[in-house]
This record gives C-alpha cells, structure tokens and sequence, in this order.
C-alpha cells in the first residue's frame, strides 16, 4: 500500500470523527441564545431565563410558572488561507465559500414546587463547517466538511436557600458528520498528474448518540455579589459511517479505492465555567466568567477500517496533540426601564489547534469577540436580540505535504452573528 496514500486516507477520514469549525474554540459552540452571545456572564450568574441552563443547571431556580423560550443564531463566516507552491514559491491565496449556518435552541422550564426547577434544553454545543472549491490546492486535505450536534439536556435544580442554588442536567448529544475531499490520481498511476483523474472521497456518519452530565452551583454572596460554577462532562461518541469514491472513468477498476465502511472514537471535551457578576447599581451590572476546556482528550483519532482493500490496513492512527483552552468573557446589562434591558461583552478565545499537526479541517487561530444586545419585555413576553463580530488572528501553517498542507497562513478572518429568542411565561 502506498504510505502517501495512507496518510491522505487518515487525513481526510478524520471527518468521521470531527468537523472543522472555520475558527477558534476547536469545535465547539457558545450560541446559547440572544441574551447568552451578549452577555453570558450576567446570564449564568444571574439567570432570569431559560436559556441559563446552558451555562449552568442551577441558574433556572429563580424562574417562576412554566417558561418556554425559542430562537436561534444565525452565523455567517468568512475567511482565507495563503499557501506558498514549492516549486515557484509564488503565495497562493483561497478564500472559502462564504457560509451562513443556523444555530437554533429551545428551553423549557417549569417550577414544581418554591425550591424545585425542572427543564429542557435542546440546543447545538459542537459543530460549524467548511466548503471550499473542488479544484482549490488544498482539496487534498479538505474541500468540504460538516458537523452537526444536538443536545437534549433534561435539567433539574433545588434552592438550598434563598441564596444559594444547585442543578444537574442529563446531557443526550447526538453527532453527524459528512466530509468530502480529493485525492491524486497519481496514487494510483504516477503517470495520472493532471487534476481531471483526482478522485473524490465522500464520507456521511451515522448518528452517534453519546451522554454526558452538567452540575452547577449559583451563589448569592451578598446582595450585590452573584457567583456560580459548572461542570460539563465529556461525552464519548462512537461514529460508524460510509465512505464513498468517485473517479474518473479511466480509475474506475483501482482496487485501492473500493467503498467501505468504518468507525472511529471521538470525545468531546469536560468543561468547567466560573463566573462573577456585581450589581453597581439598580440598573448596571458587570461580570467575567472563566471557561477551561480540556482539548488535550484529542490526542489521536484511530480510524478503524472494516475493509481492507479500501486502505490496506485494518486501522490507521492521526495524531493531533490539541491543547486544555481557557477562555475570557467581560459583559455587563443595563436596565433601562422596566420594558428594556441592553447588554455587552467581550470575549477572547484561545485556539487548541497544535501548530505541529496542521491541516484545513479547522483552518483557525485565536479569536476576539465583540457583542451587543438588547432586550424588550412586555406582560408575558420577552423579545432578546443580539449581534456580535468575531475576529480570528491569523497564524503562520507549517508545511505538512504528505496530507495536502502547503506552508502558508491561515488569514485575519472574521464572522458576523445575529441571534433572536422569544420567550414566553405562563
């Protein structure tokens, strides 16, 4: 078997066990809701709505009757990677396909009794994509990959007292992830160099279905101070999918690239978020929160292969060696009047991603945040409304050609995010 090839089979067969975000926060999503992207700070410590769950389990314990609170982000992204070509070192700039990608959420709560909560969140935590033209010089790493997660999280939490609170959530994510790559035809025949003969690579997973759990703590330590913890489990996911070949007419008989099925292991990072926020005045109120992400639980992705003439091989092993993350969030609220709140944040996001391992699956770096929002109550209702810009620092690529990266630079990239929720009190 051509150890080239096998190296682009691992690659690009990575896909059935991740998807590449176009930036920072490795795969993960922070989309809570409207008043979440605005200022998710003032949110977990303080609650006040539904979508609090998403943070921490106990800040729900406040809420009053049955509350139902739907929305969602709308997220478009765009961005450019330079790569350098060997032979001329002339610098070769690709930019992806812009991409607007909807991010919806929905939470349920009700209150059975003066110190118990219960709730229901369904809500994406992993996930984003990428596409890139067909004929691009990366098309040997990636050209286009999704994922998609969904959380169902059934929630609880109980009042110790009135100034301190405890939840837990059960968390049942479902995965799916579909890629598609190109690969020389000059794998298969050295004679085969022009584009025309690549072969396309399809993978489409099954959905794995994988649990996990949420605990937190929200603590009113004064009548200003308002402080909360939380833990989110990692969720292990076991992912079965199909992998498909397209040739050219003249490869159609190469026994190297039969479709096949196979399966590989992913798990998602614990995380842990602590938060503060204090209440200045009747109308103002600043916060921090802290999350850690422990990225180091992708170390390797082991591919299993229930075919062998598909790679040669019955598994093959990619190394990754990503990095625990810590990120930054600073917001504050303002109640204006009893109808309108407004909300800002900043948010800074360290990348996982090892410089060491580089591909175009998640072609990203470090991020800064900037987030405004608003608010509109009236009776039963509430109306959140959100818009932040995200900047992602652009960072030098080492060459890796065995897996289709050319020395270069991901580029200073960027994102535009609008997000709405309606929620309703009964």
């Amino acid at each position: 078997m051509n150890t080239k090839l096998l190296k682009s089979l691992v690659t690009s067969t990575a896909a059935l066990a991740m998807g590449a975000t176009a930036f920072g926060a490795g795969y993960a999503l922070f989309e809570s809701s409207a008043a979440g992207n605005a200022d998710a700070a003032g949110l977990m410590t303080k609650g006040g709505q539904p979508s609090a769950m998403f943070f921490s389990p106990a800040a729900i314990s406040d809420l009053e009757g049955t509350q139902v609170s739907v929305g969602s982000s709308f997220l478009l992204t765009h961005f450019s990677i330079d790569g350098k070509n060997p032979y001329t070192g002339e610098t070769m700039t690709k930019e992806a396909e812009d991409r607007l990608f909807t991010l919806p959420h929905v939470y349920v709560t009700h209150k059975l009794s003066d110190d118990v909560q219960v709730g229901l969140g369904i809500y994406e935590k992993f996930g984003l994509g990428l596409t890139m033209d067909g004929d691009w010089y990366g098309r040997y790493s990636n050209v286009e990959v999704d994922i998609m997660t969904v959380t169902v999280a059934p929630t609880i939490s109980y009042k110790l007292s009135d100034s301190l609170s405890i939840g837990a959530s059960l968390n049942v994510q479902g995965m799916s992830v579909a890629m598609k790559q190109k690969i020389p035809g000059s794998k298969v025949s050295p004679q085969l160099t022009d584009p025309m003969f690549d072969i396309t690579q399809e993978v489409e997973s099954d959905i794995s279905l994988g649990l996990g759990a949420s605990v937190g703590i929200n603590w009113d330590a004064t009548e200003n101070l308002h402080l909360a913890a939380s833990y989110t489990s990692r969720v292990k996911h076991d992912i079965d999918g199909d992998v498909s070949y397209y040739k050219h007419p003249v490869l159609n008989a190469a026994p190297v690239f039969k479709n096949t099925t196979g399966s590989a292991e992913l798990t998602t990072p614990d995380e842990v978020i602590l938060a503060a926020s204090y209440d200045f005045t009747d109308k103002l109120t600043l916060g921090a929160a802290v999350t850690y992400s422990s990225w180091s639980v992708f170390d390797e992705l082991v591919i299993e292969y229930d075919s062998l003439a598909a790679v040669g091989a019955p598994s093959v092993t990619a190394t990754k060696n990503w990095k625990d993350t810590v990120r930054f969030a600073f917001g504050g609220s303002y109640q204006v009047n009893e109808n309108w709140v407004l909300r800002a944040s900043y948010t800074y996001d360290d990348s996982p991603l090892n410089k060491s391992h580089p591909d175009y699956l998640v072609p990203a770096h470090d991020r800064h945040i900037f987030a405004i929002g608003a608010g509109w109550t009236k009776g039963d209702w509430t109306v959140d409304m959100s818009y932040f810009f995200e900047f992602v620092k652009g960072t030098d690529v080492k060459a890796d050609f065995a897996h289709g990266v050319y020395e270069g630079s991901y580029n200073d990239s960027n994102a535009n995010c609008l997000g709405i929720t309606v929620t309703r009190r009964f």
